[in-house]
């Protein structure tokens, strides 16, 4: 029990620093803070986001938990050396793996799994190594689908996708007499030559998740995703006698206002993949090439 009483002043010093005009308040207040529970095995400790248990028998002296660590602190049987182990405490419900920040490259099929491009988009050629892709997923909803496990379930939530197609040529976007999106051959030098698009993200993904012994979970899910026109624009850079300079267009490109399509994700700890494709066009049909973007990329950090 002396764990015990030298832990409490430490756990009680910010409440009783917080004032002293109304000790009688200060005192109930730490009492619905602090919780302490004791048995013929344990005292255990609780307080906001962790606990602290003290075991009366065995190796365990003194357990620390704060939030998903718990720091066990371990007597030999001869009571002659010490030592601190810390443990991944496993997650009590359900958790998948959709919020976050993604970073990935973006490109097109002209067909399923079949990047070449048709003669009619051939001015919608891509450096594809300067087509960048992020996502900023920012909210997340899980539904777990099993009553004593927590390892399959059901990820929702919403983000913003920004999708960058970094042109290779000196094609400028634009649109024809009959309203069709096209280009024109530009005679100054292009530097840059891109078109960007905004798009609001809806996902529904069913996840998988293996268990390892670090406590943190292998996973897999993939399912659909469907999206929201927020906007779209074209930014091109020139280089001429005169230096260099930016022209920005948010002129109508018939680009759809929405779209939909199939994604999957998969990782361990700080590896985590993923890979979408859109299944519905990038522009309206009959008013520009069959293009279906696609994007690959890894999961830069997580919520």
């Amino acid at each position: 029990m002396k764990n015990i009483y030298s832990i409490l002043p430490l756990l009680l010093i910010p409440i009783f620093t917080m004032g002293q005009k109304d000790t009688t308040k200060i005192v109930e207040r730490a009492k619905d803070i602090v919780r302490v529970e004791e048995n013929n095995n344990q005292t255990n400790v609780k307080f906001p986001g962790g606990s602290v248990v003290v075991n009366h028998f065995g190796d365990t002296v003194t357990s620390v938990t704060i939030g998903q660590k718990r720091f066990e602190i371990l007597e030999d049987s001869n009571h002659r050396s010490t030592r601190i182990r810390m443990v991944h405490v496993p997650r009590e419900r359900f958790k998948g793996h959709w919020a976050g920040v993604d970073l990935g490259l973006n490109n097109f099929f002209s067909k399923p799994f079949n990047s070449e491009l048709p003669d009619d988009a051939r001015f919608m050629d891509l450096n594809a190594g300067k087509s960048v892709a992020v996502g900023l997923n920012l909210l997340q909803y899980n539904i777990g689908l099993q009553k004593n496990h927590h390892t399959i379930g059901l990820v929702t939530g919403m983000g913003l996708s920004f999708n960058n197609y970094r042109l290779d040529s000196q094609n400028i976007l634009t649109r024809d007499e009959q309203g069709n999106t096209s280009y024109v051959v530009t005679d100054r030098i292009v530097k840059k030559n891109k078109l960007a698009t905004t798009f609001l993200t809806v996902p529904l993904l069913l996840e998988f998740q293996i268990p390892t012994s670090s406590g943190y979970p292998v996973f897999i899910n993939g399912g659909l995703y469907s999206g929201f026109k927020l906007g779209s624009h074209t930014k091109m850079v020139y280089s001429d006698n005169n230096g260099k300079e930016k022209e920005k267009s948010r002129s109508d490109l018939n680009i759809n206002s929405f779209k939909y399509g199939v994604t999957i994700r998969g990782g361990y700890r700080f590896v985590k993949l993923y890979a979408s494709c859109d299944l519905s066009r990038l522009f309206q049909a009959g008013q520009g090439p069959e293009l279906y973007p696609w994007n690959i990329g890894i999961m830069l950090v997580a919520f």
